[in-house]
């Protein structure tokens, strides 16, 4: 069955390609491949396509062959191409790409995509990038797994200075916009440090927040709310 226009399309990485012949397959979560021929690129790539590569692509269907092939494919490389990292938030995201061993090598595809698309650009470009149109891009139950993904990358993909400064910038504007279902949810994790939060000792939590979410307060959290007085 073919895509629906009104499904959000596909992120692979390139388990292998053939410059030469040009045609290749795309690794998709879950052990999912596709065919990838150069013709489906849209533009035509300016590089060589490299194994590793993330590239965001429909999924269309070969009647011939009663295969998918991939089809209106792009490499990730401008930063509304982050909507493809958010996409993969929360999911099973392991592909399996070509390596020394026979069986090849497993990688998170939304590291993947993250790291190329951090490559080149400067501080304020990857700021705006990852902070986006969150308010509709994020759900309040994925704040807490996407700012621990955002450490990770930052830490591995970027210089220490810069990436502090952004982790820094970053958290800081969660704080600013926080609502108060994610303010709860960082309540209960003590994971102050993605709201810009550093100080030492507890956190004191509004009244009203705590009332909203009382069903989902056990013995833990009612002993630290004994420990501070209500904003």
């Amino acid at each position: 069955m073919e895509q629906s226009p009104n499904q959000a399309m596909l992120t692979g990485a390139v388990k292998w390609f053939d410059n030469n012949k040009g045609f290749g397959v795309l690794a998709l979560p879950l052990g999912e491949e596709l065919f990838v021929h150069i013709r489906a690129f849209k533009p035509p790539p300016n590089e060589s396509i490299k194994s590793g590569q993330v590239i965001a692509c429909d999924k269309k269907h070969d009647p011939k062959r009663d295969s998918y092939y991939a089809h209106n494919c792009h490499v990730l490389s401008h930063s509304d191409d982050w909507k493809a990292v958010l996409s993969l938030l929360g999911k099973d995201d392991t592909v399996q790409l070509e390596g020394k061993q026979r069986k090849g090598q497993q990688h998170s595809l939304m590291e993947l995509a993250a790291n190329q698309l951090l490559k080149g650009k400067d501080e304020d470009s990857i700021f705006k990038m990852v902070t986006s149109d969150l308010d509709r891009r994020l759900a309040s139950s994925l704040f807490i797994p996407y700012a621990e993904f955002l450490e990770k990358v930052f830490v591995r993909a970027l210089a220490k200075e810069s990436s502090d400064r952004l982790l820094s910038r970053v958290f800081g504007y969660f704080g600013e916009r926080i609502t108060p279902d994610i303010l709860f949810r960082v309540w209960k994790a003590s994971k102050f440090r993605y709201i810009g939060y550093d100080k030492p000792g507890g956190y004191e939590i509004p009244e009203e927040v705590l009332n909203v979410n009382a069903t989902e307060i056990g013995y833990e959290e009612l002993a630290r709310i004994r420990e501070h007085s209500f904003g």
